[in-house]
């Protein structure tokens, strides 16, 4: 199978002027969701359609903050989009793109090839009475008759297992490192037009553990797309590390 070549990208971006970009966008800063929110909205005014997806923003005071994501298109072709048509407020948030944008191809991994992986997913699903998108932790509570040794982790971790399978991918363990309520900004137009601001509580789970390979296309167009819902605001990218 013929499939177009996948590139891992990081970038790095001026913190500051990120915050000015999403002010001049009417969000606010500081919060959880607005900082996802807003790097979602700088990637498209940046980058339009060669925007990375899915991508995962590093910030933890130890080193400037970065985003990493997969994409069919390499730096250079980031860079050119970037320099000719962002709006000058944009273009300050990389304001030396050629530096701070850098990528590499990604390999095809053999079949039968163990490696460690880590996942930063959100967790949730439609409730099939309502269509209400909700922590699958609590869906699945709703259904149980008794939730005696119910956990987050469980429900976490077969969700996940699941998704992986689905692309020809054995999970060898699997692990729930880390949890938090995280709040959220979404914006969504009204029937008039007007453009409202909503903030939602949405799980935030970080899973890790080792994988094995069965179908390397089928696992590059799982890089491609990631795990899980809302992709495009951070999350779902699978980081890759040796097995041993």
């Amino acid at each position: 199978m013929n499939m177009d070549p996948l590139y891992m990208l990081e970038l790095r971006f001026d913190l500051i002027a990120l915050h000015r970009f999403l002010h001049a966008q009417g969000l606010c800063g500081g919060e959880d969701g607005d900082i996802g929110y807003g790097i979602h909205a700088w990637l498209g005014a940046a980058f339009g359609e060669l925007a990375p997806k899915p991508w995962r923003l590093l910030m933890n005071g130890k080193r400037p903050p970065r985003i990493l994501g997969y994409g069919p298109h390499d730096a250079s072709v980031l860079t050119q989009r970037i320099v000719e048509f962002a709006e000058p407020t944009v273009l300050q948030v990389c304001p030396e793109p050629a530096e701070m944008i850098a990528s590499r191809p990604m390999p095809t991994w053999d079949r039968g090839r163990r490696l460690g992986f880590q996942v930063l997913v959100c967790p949730v699903g439609r409730k099939s009475s309502t269509g209400t998108e909700k922590d699958l932790f609590l869906i699945r509570a709703d259904t149980c008759s008794g939730n005696d040794g119910l956990s987050r982790e469980t429900v976490y971790c077969e969700w996940a297992v699941r998704q992986f399978n689905d692309y020809s991918v054995t999970v060898d363990s699997i692990r729930l490192s880390g949890f938090r309520l995280a709040k959220q900004v979404r914006q969504t137009q009204s029937r008039d037009g007007k453009r409202t601001t909503s903030t939602l509580v949405r799980p935030q789970a970080l899973l890790e553990g080792y994988l094995t390979v069965q179908e390397p296309d089928e696992f590059t167009s799982l890089l491609k797309r990631g795990i899980g819902r809302h992709r495009a605001f951070g999350y779902g990218m699978i980081l890759l590390r040796p097995a041993s």
